[in-house]
């Protein structure tokens, strides 16, 4: 089978950041709450590939076959921050990239994504994540509650230092 590659969703970074922040309220999503579930309730599953079963290991990765399941495969040498960013990431190619287009009318086909390059369809997936991930209304909050230690959010968040660090940045917090 031949899989697409996703094409540019189109939306502004803030209209992708409120997308996320809705779809993680409509999954019932709580910051630090196990991605594994919510896949699973959106069709998808989540894989591990060892560096050494595959010759074409990335760090993460999303395969959207014709009837709209998924498959998350994650490299087993990554860390649980960095895992639960790239779910969130590619969550973020199907929901930007594949759902987002089919509901427009655009139909999509099959997608295979791989977090390789920086073009814009991984900014708009990396943008996904943060949303998703640290939705912007209770990351203020936090933000205030314990100080802007950046530490302390990114474990409330459940997110890489780096990961806090950039969304205090990107939310004029710093």
């Amino acid at each position: 089978m031949t899989y697409n590659q996703p094409i540019q969703c189109g939306l502004s970074k803030s209209a992708v950041d409120a997308l996320a922040a809705n779809v993680a309220k409509q999954v019932n999503y709580e910051p630090g709450d196990d991605l594994y579930p919510i896949v699973a309730r959106l069709g998808g599953r989540i894989t591990v590939n060892s560096l050494w079963e595959v010759s074409d290991a990335t760090s993460g990765s999303i395969r959207i076959e014709p009837d709209g399941s998924f498959t998350i495969a994650l490299a087993s040498h990554t860390g649980k921050e960095r895992d639960r960013f790239t779910v969130a990431h590619e969550l973020g190619h199907y929901v930007l990239h594949y759902l987002w287009p089919n509901h427009n009318g655009r139909v999509t086909g099959p997608i295979e994504a791989k977090r390789y390059g920086s073009g814009k369809v991984e900014w708009e997936a990396n943008w996904f994540a943060a949303g998703f991930l640290m939705p912007e209304q209770e990351f203020k909050r936090s933000w205030d509650e314990l100080g802007g230690v950046v530490p302390l959010l990114a474990e409330k968040f459940g997110v890489s230092l780096d990961a806090a660090r950039i969304r205090v940045e990107t939310l004029g917090l710093g």
